[in-house]
């Protein structure tokens, strides 16, 4: 009778725990930058402008929110989508009639005429919109 005096390596199973903890790494960071670049608040206007500074600025949490930004090139701007004083009426009196509690953020270049910003919230306050709020920068 011959004995093998060479023992067959065993499966090591240190690797195999070591692939578990790459993967699971691997998906939790995944999982995590998907969450920072879908909630990024810094994202918030696409619209190019140059907040002013207040140090009482506050972050805005509501339901229903209409962000308005104008450029210094004279632009108006609509979640993003360029428009006009006409169509902004017209999507002010749409929101009024629904009946939600909307808040207006008013995004405007700090080069912005004070008239044109003040146009913009007059007519939202005529449009039955009480809840306005001015974007700053901490």
């Amino acid at each position: 009778m011959q004995f093998n005096k060479h023992p067959q390596p065993s499966p090591n199973l240190d690797s195999v725990a070591l692939t578990d903890i790459i993967m699971n790494m691997f998906i939790f960071f995944f999982i995590t930058f998907s969450f920072l670049a879908t909630f990024n608040q810094t994202r918030e206007g696409r619209v190019d402008v140059s907040l002013p500074k207040a140090s009482s600025a506050a972050s805005q949490v509501e339901r229903t929110r209409l962000t308005v930004s104008l450029d210094k090139a004279g632009g108006l701007f609509l979640n993003e989508q360029e428009t006009s004083l006409e169509q902004l009426q017209n999507v002010f009196q749409a929101e009024r009639e629904k009946g939600s509690e909307v808040t207006l953020v008013v995004r405007a270049d700090q080069e912005v005429q004070h008239g044109r910003v003040v146009n913009v919230m007059d007519l939202a306050r005529t449009e039955g919109l009480h809840r306005l709020a001015i974007a700053t920068v901490k």
